[in-house]
């Protein structure tokens, strides 16, 4: 089948014949790095299924590193310099410094980074929330990997080239696939939903000292 479309794809846009381009992976991959480039805020609404089963979140971000995620089990918030991840089990809060260098996996990148300098392969086309999107598979180049993933898959939307779901495979997070729910991007966003402060009966544990 694959090899049946790329054969009619050849023959559609020979010389002479009035038919669509084939999708060029390249110019794909180029217009949705410009459209992430180009925003520095937003909130989004997210299904994360994996290992530890499925659960919903939400996570807003801004510039400088800063961003608030918040799982069912775990609050993470960033201002860019510290990161308070707050466990509520537990009843505790562990403040460090903002993660760095080329380990880090933070998870507006997990949404946005990509494709970064991986190396691209259009692999089809696929409907996800209801919308045709393109599916793009990732795979480390000589530049800088994102974290550890060793593989990632991306539904770009065909009409506004955003994510509709993203999925990655690393050592360190296993599989894990993220679907959009709901997304404001360009939104504004208090730089107070940056900071965090722990309740009174958390035990607080803080690595920056």
């Amino acid at each position: 089948m694959v090899a049946l479309a790329l054969g009619m794809a050849l023959i559609t846009t020979a010389p002479g014949f009035a038919g669509p381009r084939p999708y060029n992976v390249a110019e794909i991959v180029r217009k949705t790095k410009a459209v992430y480039g180009s925003t520095s805020t937003a909130e989004i609404k997210f299904e994360q299924s994996g290992a530890a089963g499925t659960s919903t979140g939400t996570l807003a971000y801004g510039k400088g590193d800063k961003f608030r995620l918040e799982l069912p089990k775990q609050t993470i918030v960033s201002d860019g310099a510290k990161v308070w991840t707050y466990m509520p089990e537990k009843r505790q809060v562990l403040i460090s410094k903002s993660a760095s260098g080329a380990n880090r996996l933070t998870p507006d990148e997990i949404l946005t980074a990509f494709p970064g300098d991986y190396a691209t392969e259009l692999t089809g086309e696929k409907t996800v929330n209801g919308r045709p999107v393109w599916v793009v598979r990732c795979t480390p180049g000589k530049g800088r990997k994102i974290g550890d993933v060793t593989r990632a898959t991306l539904y770009i939307d065909k009409a506004n080239y955003r994510f509709q779901q993203v999925e990655v495979e690393s050592p360190s997070l296993g599989t894990m696939k993220i679907r959009i729910i709901s997304a404001d991007y360009g939104t504004r966003i208090a730089d107070s939903r940056f900071t965090f402060i722990a309740p009174k009966d958390a035990r607080v544990v803080d690595l920056t000292r």
